[in-house]
C-alpha cells in the first residue's frame, strides 16, 4: 500500500478512535487506531476500511467480508490476527493486532540506499517463517473436518511484516480464496495480486492450490538474496512473459556467500512446473530449518538488522501513539470518568454518584411536569389559580427540587437515603397517587434507557424487570 503523506485529524469510529492513516489501496484504507476504556485503558489496533466508492461495490464488500470470514479462522504465531469485524455507518471495516516494525519491501528499500545486503541467515529465517505459516493455512480444516484449501494469492514483500522483536508475520488475505472457488478470470480484468509475484498457473487460469504462494514466497526470497527484483519488466506484459519463460539464475550466481543447500530451496521453489515444487509449506521449512542451521542464524540478527537499518526511526510511530494524551481521547469519546458507553452511573474520584446528562434533562422535565399537576390539583381543591400560586409557592424548595438532587444509596442499605420533608397535602390517598406515579415514572425511565441502549448499539435484556 502506497503511504499517505496527507494526515487526516483523530476520528471516533464506532469504539475506536482512527489516529493516522498508514497507507491506502485499491479497497481500503489503514489507519492506526486505539480503542480506549476506563481507568485511562487504551488498546492499539490496526483498522482497515473499506473504501466509501467500492462500499457501493458487491463484489469488493463480499472480497472485504471474505478476508475477515478467513481472518476469524486463522490462528497461528506468524499471520496477522483479526480481532474484529463490522459497520459503521455503512462501512465495513477490519481491526487486527498492530504490528510494530517494517515490511520486506520497506527493509530491501532501506537496504539498497545503504548499499547494503541483507544477511543470508536473516533472509532464510523470514521465508522459513512464511512458510511455516503457509503451511497452517493451506491445511486448515473447517467444522466438518474437511480441509478448506485457503490460498493466501498474494504473497509479496509488502504483505510480509519483520516485527521489532524478531518475529514474522504474513498480512492481508483480502484476495484470498477458499475450497470451492480457486480460480479466476484474467481475460475479464479481474486478475488480483502483485503481478511480478504471480506463479505460471495463475496467469494460464488454471485451478489454483497452495503451491502458486511458495512460488511468491519463492522470487520474495530470490529477491532478498540477489538485492533486486526478479521477473518485474517494462510493462505488465514484459513481466507476465519473465514470469512464464525468462531463466532464473540461482541466487549464488548474483551472491557467493548463498550456500548450495539455500540454492536448492530457491530454484526448487520457483519451478514453473509446480509438480516440482514442495508439495506443501511445511516441507519447505522443514529444508529452511536445516539452512538455518548451517548460516548459524540466532533470534538477534533480524531486530538487529531493523535497528541498524532505520534508527530511530523503527519507534517514531510508538512515539507518536505517546502523544495521544487522554485528554485528546476524552473529547472524541467523552470523559471515562463521567458518561459511560452504556450510559450507567459511575463513582469520582470522590466516591460521589456522577449521572449522564440525559438523566438531569429527564430529573428536570419530571420536576416541572410534577410542579404543574400539584398546582393543578390544589387548583381544584381550593377554587381558584391565585390560591393555587400561593400553595406552591408555600411549599418547601425541597420538595419540589427532590427529582433533581434524588440521593442514591448503597445497595442493600434503603436507611441511607433521606425521606423528601412532609407538606400539607402528603395524605394517604396523595401518598397512592405518588406511588402510582412514581412506578409510571420508572417504567417510562426504562423504556427511554432501553431506547437510549439500543441507539448506541448495545444489547439490553428483555427478562430484567
Amino acid at each position: 500500500m502506497a503511504a499517505i503523506d496527507s494526515q487526516p485529524k483523530p476520528e471516533r469510529f464506532g469504539r475506536y478512535v482512527l489516529l493516522d492513516r498508514i497507507g491506502s489501496g485499491g479497497m481500503a484504507e489503514v489507519y492506526r487506531a486505539v480503542m480506549p476504556g476506563a481507568q485511562g485503558f487504551r488498546q492499539t489496533f490496526v483498522v482497515k476500511r473499506i473504501l466509501a466508492e467500492r462500499s457501493r461495490a458487491a463484489d469488493f464488500v463480499d472480497m472485504f467480508v471474505q478476508e475477515a470470514r478467513i481472518g476469524s479462522l486463522l490462528s497461528h504465531p506468524n499471520i496477522v490476527q483479526v480481532f474484529d469485524f463490522g459497520n459503521v455507518g455503512g462501512d465495513y471495516f477490519l481491526a487486527m493486532e498492530y504490528l510494530r516494525g517494517r515490511d520486506v519491501q520497506a527493509l530491501m528499500r532501506q537496504l539498497r540506499r545503504q548499499n547494503l545486503m541483507c544477511p543470508v541467515p536473516v533472509a532464510a529465517f523470514i521465508a522459513h517463517e512464511v512458510a511455516a505459516c503457509l503451511g497452517y493455512a493451506h491445511d486448515l480444516v473447517g467444522v466438518d473436518g474437511k480441509r478448506l484449501n485457503i490460498v493466501h494469492r498474494d504473497v509479496s514483500p509488502s504483505n510480509i511484516m519483520c516485527l521489532r522483536t524478531g518475529g514474522v508475520k504474513l498480512l492481508d488475505f483480502g484476495i484470498a480464496k477458499a475450497a470451492g472457488d480457486n480460480t479466476e478470470n484474467t481475460e475479464q480484468g479481474l486478475f488480483k495480486g502483485k503481478l511480478a509475484y504471480v506463479a505460471p498457473e495463475r496467469i494460464r487460469n488454471e485451478a489454483l492450490d497452495g503451491r502458486v504462494d511458495l512460488f511468491g514466497l519463492g522470487v520474495v526470497l530470490w529477491e532478498m538474496l540477489a538485492g533486486r527484483r526478479l521477473f518485474r519488466g517494462k510493462s505488465e506484459l514484459e513481466t507476465l512473459n519473465n514470469v512464464l519463460e525468462m531463466p532464473v539464475p540461482p541466487p549464488s550466481s548474483q551472491r557467493p556467500d548463498v550456500p548450495a543447500s539455500l540454492d536448492a530451496v530457491v530454484m526448487r521453489t520457483l519451478a514453473r512446473d509446480r509438480a516440482e515444487r514442495y508439495p506443501n509449506g511445511q516441507a519447505m521449512a522443514d529444508d529452511l530449518e536445516a539452512v538455518l542451521r548451517e548460516t548459524g542464524f540466532h533470534s538477534r540478527m533480524l531486530p538487529d538488522l531493523l535497528r541498524d537499518a532505520f534508527g530511530s526511526d523503527l519507534s517514531r510511530s510508538q512515539e507518536s501513539l505517546s502523544s495521544v494524551t487522554p485528554e485528546m481521547l476524552a473529547s472524541l469519546v467523552g470523559d471515562p470518568g463521567g458518561e459511560t458507553a452504556s450510559g450507567t452511573e459511575t463513582p469520582t474520584s470522590t466516591g460521589r454518584v456522577t449521572r449522564p446528562r440525559w438523566r438531569n434533562v429527564v430529573a428536570i422535565v419530571v420536576t416541572l411536569a410534577a410542579t404543574a399537576a400539584l398546582g393543578g390539583l390544589l387548583a381544584r381543591a381550593g377554587g381558584g389559580r391565585s390560591q393555587a400560586r400561593e400553595r406552591v409557592q408555600a411549599l418547601p424548595a425541597a420538595a419540589i427540587m427532590v427529582p433533581l438532587i434524588e440521593p442514591t444509596a448503597p445497595a442493600g442499605d434503603p436507611a441511607a437515603v433521606p425521606s423528601a420533608p412532609a407538606t400539607a397535602g402528603d395524605t394517604p390517598e396523595a401518598g397512592d397517587r405518588k406511588s402510582k406515579g412514581a412506578r409510571h415514572r420508572r417504567g417510562a425511565h426504562k423504556q427511554r434507557s432501553q431506547v437510549d441502549r439500543v441507539a448506541r448499539g448495545l444489547s439490553i435484556d428483555p427478562f430484567k424487570p
